[in-house]
């Protein structure tokens, strides 16, 4: 005798697939159905269905929601028909599992910005009917950063010393690492990008210290140093040493040192009468 199952066609378990659907038990995923990727990484989105004493899970359907409340089919599987990859998800995304009825996780193997929405895991059982889970998936990018040093010289009034840019998603918090007094502005554009200005009135005890600037997001297990130190630029003073005060006529070996300091070092050295 032939089952009321085996005599369903794939086309019938389509349609009726989408005639109800209700909440069913779900083993994967936990609440609060959210998840979190990095662009470039593979991402999975976790699906597993309870399957109940005289269920059969006959189909399995990926389904992303568009921004005008359609759905892009990405995958699906069916128990005696294998599995379909649709559209621009074709070669993109897999099943988690050699036995995708039973873990119907979704691995997208390349993820990208645009990846990132609502994803739903429609699940078809017979003779319980349709099952479904919501899933929302957030995609990052790692900060790409840059800082800026800018040259000073001791006398100049306040101004910039030191700019540092990051673009991410979500946007990036930088921040200045710094024993230097001054002060810092931070802007935000659209695109995840931010930047941050620290100026100062640069005097020569400043050359040489630490203006680091530290990038921190999601993504990034601590925030990441981009090194810089401060460059102020000042003019020799010259200074001479060795006379003691104990010279006399006829003394040999007497020397007499010029010493300057100044940034940066001086060139040359002329002595005069």
């Amino acid at each position: 005798m032939t089952s009321h199952l085996g005599r369903l066609t794939p086309l019938l378990w389509i349609l009726w697939s989408f005639i109800a659907v209700v909440q069913g038990d779900f083993v994967e995923p936990p609440p609060p159905y959210s998840f979190d990727s990095l662009a470039e990484a593979e991402t999975r989105l976790p699906c597993q269905f309870k399957v109940e004493v005289g269920q059969v899970v006959v189909q399995v359907t990926w389904t992303k929601e568009k921004a005008d409340g359609t759905k892009d089919q990405i995958i699906t599987v069916h128990h005696t028909d294998g599995h379909t990859e649709f559209g621009q998800y074709s070669g993109r995304v897999r099943f988690s599992s050699r036995k995708p009825t039973v873990d119907s996780s979704l691995i997208i193997m390349n993820t990208v910005e645009s990846d990132e929405g609502r994803y739903n895991c429609h699940i078809s059982t017979f003779p319980s009917g349709n099952f479904e889970q919501q899933l929302s998936l957030t995609v990052w990018t790692t900060p790409i950063s840059s800082l800026d040093p800018v040259v000073l010289v001791e006398g100049q009034s306040f101004q910039l010393a030191a700019s540092c840019r990051s673009v991410a998603r979500p946007p990036p918090n930088l921040s200045w690492d710094t024993e230097l007094p001054g002060q810092s502005h931070n802007r935000s554009l659209e695109g995840g990008s931010v930047s941050t200005h620290f100026s100062l009135h640069p005097l020569r005890s400043m050359d040489g210290k630490r203006l680091d600037c530290l990038v921190t997001h999601p993504a990034l297990k601590e925030p990441r140093r981009i090194t810089n130190n401060l460059v102020v630029h000042y003019p020799p003073n010259a200074e001479i040493s060795g006379f003691d005060q104990n010279w006399y006529a006829g003394l040999e070996e007497a020397a007499l040192s010029c010493v300057s300091g100044g940034n940066p070092k001086p060139q040359s050295f002329n002595w005069t009468r």
